[in-house]
């Protein structure tokens, strides 16, 4: 557990009741509360617009509040709200980038700084990535950022999708595996 920050049981950004009614003013709060988190989860999925999608994951979080069940913790439920935005996000992004082909490759540089071509190769490794991902079902994608984006530990997986450490051990080693095979017959 992190030392850093009271446990979930009592910190008071956990409770519903903090932001209720949502008015001006518990809007505010709750975003300048919950900011954070938000904007590491999209930060981490490497989004070219991650304001686009935080803006979408607060209208989304703030409307849904007053119906929020607490039968997760509120940090559960923002953080799979923007992941959830950040993977829209990400296919958005994925239809424009297919939409939009390079007009200039320069081989060589003079000044020493890296080729175009070689940043090409890396966009393209990492397009070819993003999409192999892209073809993994939600919930492998979602296993796969809490493990290797979000770096945590798999009992903290367990805890934000809602199941045993050891099932979350397993369907992490079942979408990496699924992921090599995709990358495998993309020849990455």
């Amino acid at each position: 557990m992190n030392n850093l920050s009271p446990t979930p049981s009592h910190d008071p950004r956990e409770k519903v009741a903090r932001y209720l009614p949502v008015n001006r003013r518990t809007a505010g709060q709750f975003i300048a509360d919950w900011e954070p988190l938000a904007t590491g989860v999209l930060t981490r999925m490497r989004l070219l617009e991650p304001e686009e999608a935080l803006a979408r994951v607060f209208h989304k979080a703030l409307r849904g509040l007053p119906d929020f069940r607490e039968e997760s913790r509120l940090s559960t439920w923002i953080y799979r709200i923007a992941w959830r935005e950040g993977l829209s996000q990400l296919q958005r992004e994925k239809k424009r980038a297919d939409r939009e082909v390079p007009l200039e490759i320069v081989i060589e540089r003079s000044d020493g700084r890296e080729d175009q071509l070689r940043t090409l190769e890396r966009k393209e490794t990492a397009a070819t990535v993003r999409a192999a991902l892209n073809e993994l079902s939600v919930r492998d994608r979602e296993v796969l950022a809490l493990r290797y984006l979000e770096e945590l530990p798999f009992a903290q997986v367990a805890e934000r999708l809602a199941i045993s450490e050891s099932a979350a051990k397993v369907r992490s080693h079942r979408a990496l595996t699924r992921l090599r095979i995709l990358l495998e017959e993309n020849h990455v």
